[in-house]
């Protein structure tokens, strides 16, 4: 799962959702420096990872869509299913969509100092560009795909795609997508409630 998803399943307390946040930005070793709480979120947010790439339903989505993407379809699947929770909110969430947004920007402010200076940026950025705000379009989910693959870029050069070239597939797909999200998500809101159980 992608931010939106990852953020919505934390358990309450703002340190659950800064470890839940955080964790694609902490290294290994990094993790012992956290304070317990958030650790526990980093964990969390990983068996969320790791159940959600096993799960037959993700994987019939993303056998849905283009061989092209190759390794990188988890991720575009990811980023498309938080668009689909983002405009299906309501059927998942009773706190109206914004104010769930603006109410995680400001608890992010509180992961800035466990973050290097390469989170925090992503953090700043995240918030200026609205990005939560931005997965409930397919323009914005364009661009976050757009965004994605230039960081890929910079990291594996020889293995960057542009993944906003999946937008046409992905948006006629839409109707198989959200079905399959649909049938995916409530049996992963039971797992992140177990896991904070």
């Amino acid at each position: 799962m992608n931010f939106l998803a990852h953020l919505h399943l934390a358990a309450p307390d703002s340190d659950a959702i800064v470890g839940n946040a955080i964790a694609d930005l902490i290294r290994g070793p990094d993790l012992s420096l956290l304070p317990p709480a958030i650790q526990a979120g980093v964990r969390t947010h990983r068996k969320i990872d790791a159940f959600t790439d096993s799960h037959r339903v993700v994987n019939r989505s993303i056998a849905r869509i283009s061989g092209r993407w190759g390794w990188f379809s988890g991720i575009v699947m990811d980023i498309y299913y938080d668009h689909v929770l983002a405009t299906e909110w309501p059927r998942y969430c009773a706190e109206p969509y914004r104010d769930f947004a603006d109410r995680m920007y400001d608890v992010l402010e509180a992961a800035k100092p466990h973050v290097n200076a390469e989170g925090r940026h992503f953090l700043e950025m995240f918030r200026a560009t609205d990005r939560l705000g931005q997965y409930a379009t397919p323009a914005g989910i364009a661009d976050t795909l757009a965004r994605v693959s230039e960081r890929i870029a910079k990291r594996i050069p020889k293995r960057a795609l542009p993944l906003e070239e999946a937008m046409p597939e992905l948006t006629a797909l839409h109707g198989e997508l959200r079905d399959d999200f649909g049938a995916f998500y409530p049996e992963l809101q039971r797992y992140a409630a177990d896991l904070q159980a």
